[in-house]
């Protein structure tokens, strides 16, 4: 069964655009979260022997908003590509249109 759909390439290109916004929203979090929540200055005494699960922990969670960003911008990049290649076709169809005389 064939599905028609229509697709607006300058609605994907926008989509993209705030994906990348997004994206640097992860790494904003991620050094509030080091500065922040990885700060150990405060420790001290036998709070000293957190010293290695709070920064680990601070890291970790740095590490997986890193991936976030880098995936986010992967689809967003994406998008970028699905966009171009839906105008290419489409380019390619109108010219097909008027060579055969429909496009006038």
């Amino acid at each position: 069964m064939s599905e028609q759909f229509h697709v607006e390439p300058d609605e994907l290109r926008g989509y993209s655009e705030l994906l990348d916004r997004n994206a640097q929203h992860f790494l904003t979090i991620k050094d509030h979260a080091i500065s922040k929540g990885g700060d150990t200055s405060g420790f001290t005494g036998l709070l000293t022997l957190l010293h290695p699960v709070v920064t680990g922990v601070a890291r970790l969670y740095g590490e997986t908003l890193d991936f976030a960003n880098k995936t986010m911008l992967k689809d967003a990049d994406a998008l970028r590509k699905t966009a171009d290649s839906y105008e290419k076709v489409d380019l390619h169809g109108v010219q097909l249109m008027k060579q055969a005389g429909g496009g006038r």
